[in-house]
């Protein structure tokens, strides 16, 4: 397909959320590139609407314009519609957090991101990705990101703040509801968390020395204030919270961040959020203040004594009543957290939410520099 027609089989869908001027820059790019259909959205449903018609539709790529939650919204309504697995789509920035754009590094300015989504429709650059598969009760939801703990404390709480004040707070309201978290109660209440692992491995990195055993399951109890189950490496705004992570290998990627009070979060914030684990490790462990464990499995279930709050690629959610949580334990037929055999952990109700990887889910496009990443014997020896 040559690159000047190559957006000839895309459809372009747009939330327009707070930003009237990006969306009137966008519109009229894509009028130039003469995307054949552009469809602004009105709400929610609209917007899942729009995707599950180009999932019915004729049309081979839905490029969306959105932060972490539109693209949630559309991975969603992508899955939901059963769409071909020929289809494929592409992210362009378009919120305060584009964790998923930065992990599959989309370049920044709108004309650049149109350019290169032009020239990876002309090549056929996607990669099939893996998603999440969250289950608390209900029908499943699907992502690439899950956490627990501090960082769905700040949401609820940024959230609280959006419905007094009747707007999106944006950047700024998620950074002051997260010191207001930070120097509040919640790091003296650890919350303990009972998690049941399936067909695994405990896989430590570190500045010297690379540590790994393997288990069929595997159940332990902990009060960790951060908890990050990821496909993809970076949330919010470039915070690399899963850094291990590979997008197509079939695993989810759990991290188990037990660090230890206030004061060591503060004196390592950097590194933290650059995803520099083994670094982190050796100043914890040095000073026996915890460390982050990172383990490979394709199942997790995680429970609690009551109801709890938890993300999905920064889409806010709580855990159902106990009698739903029941519910989802009885339909997992044979659950790990039955078969690990564990008594320490939580049973017979608070909150529960399973997760499971879906390997190959969609299909994402994605820049040449990122294709080759996966591919690096298809191409010329004149890659830069």
């Amino acid at each position: 397909m040559s690159f000047e027609r190559a957006l000839d089989s895309a459809v372009l869908v747009i939330n327009p959320t707070r930003y009237p001027g990006y969306v009137r820059l966008l519109k009229r790019l894509a009028k130039r590139r003469r995307i054949p259909q552009i469809v602004e959205t009105r709400d929610r449903e609209h917007f899942a609407q729009s995707v599950r018609e180009f999932c019915r539709g004729p049309y081979r790529y839905l490029l969306v314009w959105g932060g972490d939650g539109t693209a949630h919204l559309a991975i969603n309504a992508m899955m939901s519609a059963d769409c071909d697995p020929g289809k494929a789509v592409g992210f362009l920035r378009g919120g305060s957090g584009n964790g998923i754009q930065d992990s599959y590094s989309i370049p920044y300015g709108l004309s650049r991101q149109i350019r290169t989504f032009a020239h990876s429709i002309s090549r056929d650059l996607t990669v099939s990705v893996d998603l999440l598969r969250v289950e608390d009760g209900g029908s499943p939801r699907y992502g690439q990101l899950l956490g627990l703990g501090f960082d769905a404390q700040v949401l609820a709480r940024r959230e609280r703040a959006d419905r007094r004040r009747r707007r999106s707070t944006g950047l700024a309201g998620y950074v002051r509801a997260g010191l207001q978290v930070f120097f509040g109660p919640f790091f003296g209440e650890r919350r303990p968390f009972h998690l049941s692992l399936s067909h695994g491995k405990y896989a430590y990195r570190g500045p010297r020395i690379n540590a790994e055993y393997s288990f069929e399951y595997l159940s332990r109890t902990t009060g960790a204030p951060l908890i990050e189950l990821g496909t993809r490496p970076f949330y919010g705004k470039l915070f690399k919270v899963c850094p291990d992570v590979v997008c197509n290998d079939g695993n989810l990627d759990l991290y188990v961040f037990d660090i230890r009070g206030k004061q060591a979060i503060a004196m390592n914030m950097s590194v933290l959020w650059r995803g520099k684990h083994d670094v982190l490790n050796r100043r914890l462990i040095a000073r026996r203040q915890g460390m982050i464990e990172r383990y490979e499995v394709k199942r997790v279930d995680i429970e609690s004594p009551s109801a709890f709050d938890y993300h999905v690629d920064g889409e806010l959610l709580r855990t159902r009543s106990a009698s739903a949580a029941a519910a989802v334990g009885a339909s997992a037929e044979g659950g790990a957290a039955g078969r690990a055999g564990g008594g320490e952990g939580v049973r017979g109700g608070g909150g529960r939410v399973s997760v499971s990887v879906v390997p190959g889910a969609l299909r994402f496009l994605v820049p040449e520099r990122f294709y080759r990443l996966f591919h690096p014997f298809d191409f010329d020896a004149g890659f830069e």
